[in-house]
């Protein structure tokens, strides 16, 4: 991630949310921007609220202005958001024009995704596939449910929010990097 996010040759000074509060690329960005944001969700924590001194966020109803951030990034999130065109589309209202979002999650060869679980208006899931949960560092092993399983039309995800969407396969014998995609979107000018 660190290395897509370096080849935006964004400045020092660009304005940066990432939607956690730790691991490798949190560290990455914190040193290398000076107006950095960060957030978790947190069930039970509404959007803006403050956990253990952690701003909590909502990507699908986010509590930060419009147009203001030059970049998002996170790492194995939207699988998990029970809306993700939502979260997308949320992300593009908040990037200035020519904004990047920089992201992974999990994504099969396959053209498309499958739909593990949906929300309903009442706030109860309903599975369409066996459960599949994911780990965190925050919430602990087999917590998180994920949604869904990406598929490469993510892309048509992303265009459906506004965003010019594009899948760059990285790696960096440097780095140790063996090869992975990263989703970038950009926020048209």
């Amino acid at each position: 991630m660190g290395l897509a996010v370096d080849t935006l040759g964004l400045p020092g000074d660009a304005r940066v949310y990432e939607l956690s509060s730790r691991g490798a690329l949190f560290r990455h960005l914190r040193r290398r921007f000076h107006d950095f944001y960060f957030s978790e969700y947190f069930d039970g924590v509404p959007a803006g609220g403050m956990r253990n001194g952690i701003p909590c966020q909502d990507v699908q109803d986010l509590r930060l202005p419009s147009g203001t951030l030059d970049l998002v990034t996170s790492t194995e999130v939207f699988e998990h958001v029970p809306d993700d065109v939502k979260g997308f589309s949320e992300i593009q209202r908040v990037l200035k024009p020519g904004g990047w979002l920089v992201f992974t999650v999990p994504m099969t060869r396959n053209p498309l995704t499958v739909e593990r679980a949906r929300r309903l208006t009442d706030g109860r899931v309903e599975h369409l596939l066996p459960p599949e949960y994911h780990s965190d560092r925050l919430r602990g092993r087999g917590k998180i449910l994920a949604y869904r399983n990406y598929g490469r039309d993510i892309v048509d995800r992303l265009r459906a929010a506004g965003l010019v969407p594009e899948i760059r396969t990285l790696e960096s014998v440097r780095f140790m990097v063996t090869p992975v995609d990263v989703l970038i979107g950009r926020k048209q000018v």
